[in-house]
């Protein structure tokens, strides 16, 4: 959803640019993720994120993000790579900047994270979240470049085009 000073931008009205966080916790070689399933039917799964707004730092970006969708404060996370994504949907081709950031969270973390109430934060309605392990996780993800990010230590620069 667009929302003021989101780094989302029409070129024309069949392309779109955009700027976006995005956040891979983990836990015990598990990786916190939304299962989804694309237009063309295949199981895939999102990790925590959201646009960038005007004036605001990436890490900023997935630090907001993260108290908005899963009431989660940290104090800070891990830069782990750019990803430049090409894709189209809804007939709308787009360009995107996804600026990716790790963090590691303890079991107690872990656990409330598993059984949040996704209704109580700002999340789309029937969203769920589960932990599956990194494995799994690298043949799932999207954008698929982002499989690459999982493991922390490696500064990662990808592209992704999924036509």
């Amino acid at each position: 959803m667009q929302e003021a000073q989101d780094l989302r931008y029409f070129v024309t009205a069949q392309q779109r640019f955009n700027v976006r966080a995005a956040v891979i916790l983990t836990h015990a070689g598990q990786v916190l993720v939304t299962p989804t399933t694309t237009p063309a039917g295949v199981p895939a799964v999102l990790v925590p994120g959201g646009a960038v707004k005007f004036g605001e730092t990436g890490e900023a970006a997935a630090l907001r993000e993260l108290q908005e969708e899963l009431g989660l404060c940290l104090p800070a996370l891990n830069f782990t790579g750019i990803i430049e994504a090409f894709f189209t949907r809804d007939a709308i081709d787009y360009q995107q900047l996804l600026l990716v950031y790790q963090a590691a969270v303890d079991v107690a973390t872990a656990q409330r994270l598993a059984c949040l109430d996704a209704t109580t934060h700002d999340l789309p309605a029937g969203t769920t979240f589960s932990w599956q392990p990194e494995a799994q996780v690298a043949t799932t993800i999207l954008p698929a470049a982002l499989g690459q990010c999982l493991r922390p230590g490696v500064f990662h620069h990808l592209i992704d085009r999924r036509g």
